[in-house]
């Protein structure tokens, strides 16, 4: 009974930022306001009599900086924050031993010129996508491919490959992150909290496999820098089709989700899928945004998930339970319908210890977009976003259900007036 009553709670809540730090700066906003107010006071009333039309447009422009500065202030005046409670997602909806009632998630990657964005880079953003802490049946990954490259075609087909050992790598010893290239690098005790004594060979024989995966994908762009006179030939010696990146039939090939594909360990691996679209010359083809839209038209066809997390080749999914911290708002009984999006914060790496250039992007992330969670929800940033399909198909959120009249029970029900005789 505790078990049920604790699955019916919500599967998340809001927690405002404690008063001694959120009042400190209401007190600095209030006092430059006062400040502002008094020196807008002693320009409008002192005007330059010698230069009447410089002074005009001074003070207008004045006005019009403090009225910017007003409305971004406004957005940080509460802030907010979210928790989530993922043991209350996994009693409602993925119990152990019965089937998971998830919703299904599409992931689609972007990507353009595998040249300008290295592959070994798209890859672990794939890679880190297909080691999600999700059911494998409900997770699909779909690239899209702007440049129609066959470098890029062939570095799916060796993550494909690769995948078919890292992802049960991952979900065997909780691995964090999941991308290789970034746990590898990483400079911590990788040997903390893992007791499976098996931990320390599996990883030595990964990383090894990871490395010589590596030197396949380099070798791969050392061949793409050479493209031949006549184009791209395919293993069956057809042409290429993306041969002209301007004018070409669209592609879609299925690496991972069909029949017999499987992990090392014999179990069912995420779909994957590389997507091409069709482009003509004399056609506008909205760059990334028609990209996206392509995307939805074939993830429709093949999966059709209610949800879709859109990626940048070069973001990749550092919390592999990401997905499941979105479905406690999305899937949430109250309040998922009425979602429109779920937006994620940026993290990078590589950035110096103090952040000289302000490269982490501290004050947009974790202070304007929860300002802005404070009074409606934080805007698109373009990536590491979690779509309602049905929002991005036009659909109005459903209408809440009108609660009935008050009536008394003082006559029968056939009499309509008994308040007004009772009156």
């Amino acid at each position: 009974m505790r078990r049920l009553a604790e699955a019916r709670q919500p599967l998340w809540r809001k927690l405002p930022v404690p008063s001694s730090q959120i009042n400190p700066y209401r007190i600095v906003i209030v006092l430059r306001l006062v400040v502002l107010c008094f020196f807008l006071r002693f320009r409008i009333m002192t005007p330059a009599n010698d230069a009447i039309p410089l002074w005009l447009v001074s003070v207008i422009c004045e006005l019009w900086f403090a009225l910017s500065w007003i409305l971004d202030q406004l957005p940080k005046w509460s802030p907010v924050t979210r928790e989530t409670y993922l043991d209350r997602l996994a009693l409602r909806y993925d119990r152990e031993g019965e089937p998971s009632r998830l919703s299904p998630i599409d992931f689609f990657v972007s990507t353009v010129d595998p040249l300008k964005e290295p592959p070994i880079i798209t890859a672990n953003t794939v890679l880190s996508i297909l080691a999600v802490d999700y059911p494998v049946d409900r997770n699909s990954c779909y690239v899209s491919d702007d440049g129609a490259s066959m470098l890029c075609f062939d570095t799916l087909s060796e993550t494909a490959e690769f995948a078919r050992r890292w992802v049960p790598f991952c979900k065997k010893f909780a691995i964090e992150p999941r991308a290789p290239e970034f746990y590898f690098s990483q400079k911590i005790d990788y040997l903390k909290d893992k007791v499976q004594p098996t931990f320390v060979k599996e990883r030595r024989a990964m990383k090894r496999e990871y490395e010589e995966f590596k030197v396949r994908i380099n070798g791969l762009v050392a061949k793409a820098e050479k493209k031949p006179e006549e184009g791209w030939v395919m293993q069956d010696g057809t042409p290429w089709p993306g041969n002209n990146t301007r004018d070409h039939p669209g592609m879609i090939q299925v690496y991972l989700g069909s029949q017999g594909a499987l992990d090392v360990e014999g179990h069912e691996l995420p779909r994957l899928v590389y997507v091409s679209r069709e482009k003509r010359p004399g056609h506008n083809h909205h760059k990334k945004a028609g990209a996206m839209n392509a995307l939805v038209r074939v993830s429709a066809v093949l999966t059709n998930a209610p949800f879709i997390l859109n990626l940048d080749c070069d973001h990749y999914v550092n919390n592999s339970k990401a997905v499941r911290e979105a479905m406690c708002f999305l899937m949430d009984p109250q309040l998922g319908k009425k979602l429109c999006y779920v937006q994620f914060p940026q993290r990078f790496d590589g950035i110096d210890l103090h952040d000289r250039y302000a490269n982490r992007n501290v004050v947009f992330f974790d202070i304007n977009m929860k300002g802005l969670d404070g009074i409606q929800g934080p805007v698109y940033v373009g990536t590491g976003c979690v779509f309602n399909r049905q929002a991005l198909y036009g659909y109005d959120p459903p209408r809440p259900e009108k609660r009935p009249k008050m009536t008394c029970d003082c006559w029968p029900s056939w009499c309509c007036c008994c308040c007004c005789f009772e009156g």
